[in-house]
């Protein structure tokens, strides 16, 4: 029998390595996807299978159970939003001071947030966190990602001279937070829920700051 050539071996292990990866991820992106529809009893091997059009046994080969692979999946997404929440460090520390004195400047801010980030967006990223956050299993996951989004924000407003920086930046995330569930459920038009949002973080950065009260939105 004629053997294949050492590096045709390498190739095609590679090869098999390469396509059981993008399976599973397949596999996490599906779950992840029902799990936002439908909470956890939407998540069933031939249901995760027929999301991610493989064979309806692909999930019983790459996780032993359904709680496996729910856990991975969002466990996988926390820690993707705890990187990316990471890399935002890097970015331009924003004006403050302007922030607090320009309403539309805040305002716009704001704005071209959500628009990078969309209702439906949102709503999936609020489902799958919380969905960690119940889980006891994942439960200390979602507590890092929401404390390195805090101290990411922390960090920011230190560099800017913000005195009590971890308390001021622990209500900026809780406006945020609560802002995407009033998303969610529509109660103000997008353009008004920028423009609340933007004068809610500046009302508590000007507590802040020396820059005065804010006057109200319109």
């Amino acid at each position: 029998m004629k053997q294949l050539p050492e590096a045709a071996l390498v190739t095609r292990a590679q090869l098999t390595q390469e396509r059981s990866r993008v399976r599973r991820e397949q596999l996490l992106d599906a779950c992840l996807a029902l799990f936002a529809e439908g909470g956890a009893r939407a998540v069933t091997h031939r249901a995760v299978a027929a999301r991610a059009g493989l064979p309806p046994a692909t999930t019983v080969y790459y996780f032993a159970t359904i709680d496996d692979l729910l856990r991975e999946a969002l466990r996988r997404h926390v820690q993707q939003w705890i990187a990316t929440m990471e890399e935002l460090a890097g970015l331009e520390l924003v004006d403050l001071r302007r922030l607090v004195a320009d309403a539309d400047h805040a305002t716009g801010l704001v704005s071209a947030v959500f628009a990078l980030r969309d209702v439906a967006t949102a709503g999936t990223e609020l489902a799958i966190y919380l969905g960690a956050a119940r889980d006891p299993a994942l439960r200390a996951d979602a507590a890092d990602a929401l404390g390195r989004a805090e101290g990411l924000v922390a960090r920011l407003l230190t560099a800017l001279g913000v005195p009590d920086a971890p308390e001021v930046a622990a209500g900026a995330v809780a406006l945020i937070l609560g802002s995407a569930v009033r998303r969610q459920a529509a109660v103000h038009p997008e353009p008004d829920e920028a423009r609340l949002l933007a004068h809610s973080l500046r009302r508590l950065l000007s507590a802040s700051l020396d820059g005065g009260a804010v006057s109200p939105p319109d």
